[in-house]
């Protein structure tokens, strides 16, 4: 298994780990997840210089030649506003993963601990001291896997409600 930057041409592969995933959720949860689009997804999805910059990591977990895992995440400098502010870790550099997705007939061979732990190192190296993500937490495996795999704790709930 390797893990490196996505470069160009990643885009067909970075778009099938994602269809997959949105699949998985959208099959757990109809009225929450929904396909996303095909016309023009591979074209959101196709990596750009700045995707890999000083504040922004774009990964893939490779096995066997093949991408089988994707991995975003941003880096958040302190806010000024922070110090008005009671989270805090809103005077710190965090790490904040948007999206981590590995196809589902590659899960439990390591490649979501591979990419996270990349990504953590990377934030590390660049003065990040704490690593944020949001999950599903009615999902079977991912809660379980942010928390007992990969040591992360629950620090907030995000509630919805839909009007109307």
């Amino acid at each position: 298994m390797i893990v490196r930057e996505a470069v160009a041409g990643d885009g067909v592969a970075i778009a099938r780990v994602h269809a997959d995933s949105s699949a998985y959720y959208a099959e757990l949860a109809p009225d929450l997840f929904r396909m996303p689009e095909e016309d023009g997804l591979v074209e959101f999805l196709e990596p750009t210089p700045a995707d890999n910059s000083e504040t922004s990591l774009l990964i893939v977990g490779e096995e066997a030649g093949e991408v089988v895992g994707v991995l975003f995440a941003e880096l958040l400098a302190p806010d000024d506003t922070g110090r008005y502010q009671s989270p805090a870790e809103l005077r710190e550099v965090r790490l904040f993963i948007q999206a981590l997705s590995v196809l589902r007939s590659h899960w439990r061979r390591g490649i979501g601990i591979a990419l996270v732990e990349a990504a953590e190192e990377w934030g590390r190296g660049r003065g990040a001291t704490v690593v944020l993500c949001d999950t599903w937490p009615k999902s079977p495996v991912s809660l379980p896997f942010w928390e007992n795999r990969m040591g992360y704790e629950t620090r907030s709930v995000r509630l919805r409600k839909r009007l109307g």
